[in-house]
């Protein structure tokens, strides 16, 4: 399934704003509707080519029985031009052509085919040759209800084309009165519109249901989100943070690459709601979040509300310094946004605390990560907040790359008694 381009907000507007004739969405809309029937067009325009090329030569009765004298001008039209132009054709559309080639090609067919009738009903003297125009309207069948069914734009041009070509061989014959004349013209005229509203009706119908199955799926896709995301900051929440660890621990190329994890604590967030009250904690909460999104840059990164005023934040790819470094950049503007938190914050604004820590996923499982930040986190807050542990430093970061995984070593024997 193709990645949806378009809002939820821009197909309920189609929905509930298609008062026109014209059956073709907006723009957007137009773009993702082909994107996710293309394909399928393809296909189904393959096949019909490829089970139509034999029933076509089935008309070659129709010249033995009602022109016989130019049917072997006929065969040679199927055999030679038409029939190999229907397969070159399905072979072309099997290739997945931009869709106005798509059509173009699809359109050029019929056109074709009422050509050879045409040809023939042109050159033949035969007595029955009234009889020989009516194979047009199974052709009016097959180009607009039928196998082929083109877009409505393209069939509505067809199927002028073909009975304007035809109308002017009617009226040209010598041989057909003009009373018959009439009634071959209207008999074909009233086919026509027939088969192009058939035509209508059914593209109009096969557009709405993808327009209502894509505003289902656009719903259910706002649902899944909402279910993913924190509902106050609008970070990702636990279920998204878990599907998000099993989705970078499962890629096999990246055994060996470095995650780091960075554990966010809010210092002293309990005063500021008992000084502020909850309404200026969610905000705080709120501005926090806005700060970590903003200083996340790279794709594939992640910030989660980890729970109460704790965050985490989950960098594949990226070594520890650069996660310390990206640690002290947000420290810092937490700072500089200056939330009030008068009383126990030194500095009287919201600061925060941060652990750092780093693995490759074939050494530690996600949850030994996270514990390994958290470890990293307590050291930050045991050490007067307001910081990132390890510190940017030399000596410091050797540290950090141990002590994290010496904590994870002996919690794993104390859990198995060692």
């Amino acid at each position: 399934m193709n990645e949806i381009a378009v809002t939820l907000a821009s197909v309920d507007a189609c929905v509930n704003g298609r008062r026109t004739r014209s059956i073709r969405f907006p723009p957007d809309i137009e773009r993702q509707f082909e994107a996710d029937m293309h394909d399928k067009r393809c296909k189904r325009l393959t096949i019909g080519l490829l089970v139509s090329a034999p029933l076509y030569n089935l008309f070659l009765l129709g010249d033995w029985l009602l022109v016989p004298d130019v049917v072997r001008l006929a065969m040679w039209v199927h055999f030679s031009i038409v029939t190999p132009w229907m397969l070159l054709v399905a072979w072309l559309v099997s290739r997945k052509p931009r869709p106005f080639v798509r059509e173009l090609l699809a359109a050029s067919v019929p056109l074709l085919i009422i050509l050879q009738i045409d040809l023939g009903f042109a050159l033949t003297a035969s007595e029955s040759a009234a009889h020989y125009q009516y194979v047009v309207i199974p052709t009016l069948l097959y180009t607009n209800v039928s196998l082929h069914r083109l877009e409505f734009r393209f069939a509505r041009v067809v199927t002028a084309a073909i009975l304007l070509l035809h109308t002017a061989f009617v009226i040209s014959a010598s041989y057909i009165s003009a009373p018959i004349a009439v009634t071959i013209i209207v008999q074909l005229l009233i086919c026509g519109y027939i088969t192009l509203i058939a035509n209508y009706t059914m593209e109009r119908d096969l557009r709405r249901a993808y327009l209502y199955s894509l505003r289902d799926r656009l719903r259910h896709a706002d649902a899944d989100a909402a279910s993913r995301r924190d509902p106050l900051t609008g970070l990702a929440n636990r279920l998204h943070l878990d599907d998000e660890l099993s989705r970078v621990w499962s890629r096999p190329e990246c055994r060996a690459s470095p995650v780091s994890a960075v554990m966010i604590d809010i210092d002293h967030f309990k005063h500021l709601n008992d000084r502020y009250g909850h309404a200026a904690g969610d905000l705080c909460l709120k501005r926090v979040a806005a700060i970590l999104q903003a200083e996340i840059r790279r794709t594939g990164d992640l910030v989660a509300r980890y729970g109460g005023e704790e965050f985490l934040i989950i960098l594949p790819d990226m070594a520890m310094m650069d996660a310390v470094r990206l640690a002290e950049r947000i420290r810092r503007s937490i700072e500089i946004a200056a939330i009030p938190n008068e009383g126990r914050s030194l500095l009287g604004i919201v600061t925060a605390s941060f652990g750092v820590a780093a693995c490759s996923p074939s050494d530690l499982s996600p949850l030994e990560l996270i514990a390994a930040a958290d470890h990293a986190l307590y050291a930050a807050k045991g050490k007067g907040r307001n910081q990132v542990w390890p510190p940017l430093v030399a000596d410091a970061t050797v540290r950090s790359l141990t002590e994290p995984l010496t904590f994870m070593a002996s919690s794993s024997e104390a859990a198995r008694g060692v």
